[in-house]
């Protein structure tokens, strides 16, 4: 999988694929969801899936499920 960043007219990050990695990616997100509560008891947010991306990069690219509390961490989308 890659990520690709674009900047312009809009603004978005994508996430692109294979249609086995995409499977894959939703496979893991509705395993987490099945056995997951609504909202986690926890501080910070427990990870969900994670995307390794290829080539590495500093840069990760993961999914968490809210806290009860949702004050960790704050948005930083504008």
């Amino acid at each position: 999988m890659r990520l690709h960043r674009y900047r312009g007219k809009e603004t978005g990050l994508m996430l692109i694929g294979s249609a086995s990695e995409l499977r894959a990616l939703g496979q893991s997100l509705l395993s987490f969801a099945q056995t997951a509560s609504e909202l986690s008891e926890q501080n910070w947010p427990p990870l969900a899936a994670k995307v390794i991306i290829d080539p590495p990069s500093d840069f990760q690219l993961s999914f968490h499920l809210d806290t009860v509390s949702s004050t960790e961490s704050k948005s930083n989308f504008p």
